[in-house]
């Protein structure tokens, strides 16, 4: 049953009269003390946390699942709370590459003191691989506790959003980066466009741009993504335009006119506790096909696979908007492969180059070498904390093999031969066990030299846009002149004359 507590409830646990005292302290396998995200949970549902913890403040819970995200909070060294005498549900967490901690404990009448070792079972680091969340909403100076809490390498943190500016009054900074250590870093001149074409974010931004309009649907998506691209001294540099989900309305028409960077395949509506299964402002898919929460994972990825089959050589990308959603930075991360120094520079060129995997659970490794005989090897290596459900290889957005893991594997490993000339690209996706929500992989696509008929992929975008044009013309408040509405629609016709063209 799902128990939505109210955010008074939650602020006011954390003062009980006459408690007493539970202190929590987190240490990794050589005892030194560690940053972590905690969740105490009381007998009666209540959460409780110290007197002025890091916690998120600003996202709300959503009707999805359990609201545990939002009473958790984030710590280092001892965590003392004062609770009432009972048995508590403590999870205490430092990203995906650490074991979950998640047992009971008992207070009493006297105070009780818990030392909790979280133990690595993976380090990314060590195979070359660093972590990245697309979007984080969360104060500038709360950027470093919560990206050691969780262990993310790379952060963008958002700064300009809707009527938001972290820099109003302020010049554009000149540093666009914030080094905590070797291993992790953040950017802060990103921004969010949240409009009726979709919600795009802008990464790396050499100077302001507009995102906040009257009109939801004026300028076009397309207009704000050729602006930001036009900050770019190289065509592939920076500014990073990236579509936060599939189902942006205008994403066919951006991909045609004024490609982003990336698309967002594990985005915001994937929580840690639970699945957003609609499509908000988005196009919505067809129910009948994909119902569920099942049913909307398989229909966004569907869009993208759409994509790759008209040859869009565009990553898949993941957010977790922590501060927006209910969801820790980290959530849904990139890992990509850099085997360089990391920094910012490499972890997006290497991105772009296809090297790297989407994930908000297992670990994924996925290797395509020629073989003798017109055949393709294909090598899996699935890892995952929890056991693994399911490993699909994907060729053209058709599963070519499916593998169902044993009860209580962790770990999969095989390798295939597919015939050459059938496929464009192939990729790997893997589950893993949750009762509250969908905890996937993806890799990128590995692109081949094969033949697929893309006909049924373009009419779908075709089709996509005669939605947009019709309820461009039927709707009278879209647009506030007839003017703007002329541009939009010269838009939409480019872009299905672009379809078209690949039919």
């Amino acid at each position: 049953m799902r128990r939505v507590l109210s955010p008074l409830l939650i602020l006011c646990a954390a003062s009980v009269g006459g408690a007493a005292e539970l202190t929590l302290t987190v240490v990794d396998e050589d005892g030194a003390s560690n940053w972590a995200r905690f969740e105490v949970r009381g007998p009666d549902g209540r959460m409780y946390q110290p007197e002025n913890a890091l916690r998120d403040r600003t996202a709300r819970n959503q009707a999805a699942g359990e609201p545990w995200y939002i009473g958790s909070f984030v710590g280092k060294g001892p965590q003392k709370l004062e609770v009432p005498a009972g048995e508590y549900r403590v999870v205490v967490q430092r990203g995906p590459e650490h074991r979950r901690f998640d047992e009971k404990i008992r207070v009493g009448a006297a105070a009780v003191e818990k030392e909790i070792r979280l133990e690595r079972w993976i380090d990314m680091n060590e195979l070359g691989f660093y972590s990245g969340d697309f979007q984080i909403h969360r104060p500038m100076h709360e950027a470093e506790p919560l990206m050691l809490a969780d262990d993310l390498n790379f952060g963008v943190v958002v700064t300009v959003a809707g009527t938001r500016d972290d820099w109003k009054n302020r010049a554009w900074p000149k540093n666009p980066l914030e080094r905590i250590d070797e291993e992790h870093l953040y950017t802060v001149v990103n921004a969010e466009s949240q409009r009726g074409g979709g919600a795009w974010l802008l990464h790396m931004l050499r100077d302001r741009v507009q995102v906040n309009f009257p009109g939801l649907w004026s300028p076009s998506s397309v207009d704000l993504i050729a602006e930001t691209q036009g900050q770019r001294y190289v065509p592939t540099g920076f500014p990073w335009v990236d579509a936060e989900k599939p189902f942006n309305p205008e994403l066919p028409v951006a991909m045609a006119m004024a490609t982003p960077d990336s698309i967002g395949l594990l985005h915001e509506h994937f929580l840690e506790y639970g699945v957003l299964d609609h499509e908000a402002g988005g196009r919505p898919r067809d129910l009948k096909r994909f119902p569920g929460r099942e049913g909307f994972a398989d229909a966004s990825m569907e869009i993208l696979y759409r994509f790759w089959n008209l040859g869009f050589e565009v990553p898949a990308s993941a957010s977790s908007a922590s501060g927006a959603m209910p969801n820790p930075v980290g959530y849904n991360r990139i890992y990509v492969e850099v085997p360089e120094r990391f920094d910012v520079e490499p972890f997006y060129r290497n991105l772009r180059q296809g090297r790297s995997f989407v994930t908000n659970g297992p670990m994924l490794f996925f290797n395509v070498q020629a073989q003798p005989n017109h055949r393709i090897g294909v090598s899996l290596d699935v890892r995952s904390r929890e056991p693994l459900t399911k490993v699909e290889l994907i060729a053209n957005g058709v599963v070519v093999e499916s593998f169902a893991a044993p009860p209580g594997k962790t770990r999969f490993e095989t390798e295939v031969s597919l015939r050459e000339g059938l496929y464009t690209w192939v990729a790997a996706r893997a589950y893993s066990e949750s009762e509250w929500t969908i905890r996937m992989a993806h890799t990128q696509p590995v692109w081949m030299f094969g033949h697929w008929p893309a006909r049924d992929d373009a009419q779908f975008f075709v089709d996509w846009i005669d939605e947009l044009i019709a309820d461009s013309r039927a709707d009278s408040a879209r647009f506030a002149s007839d003017a703007e509405r002329a541009v939009a629609l010269e838009n939409y016709e480019k872009a299905r004359a672009f379809y078209l063209g690949l039919q």
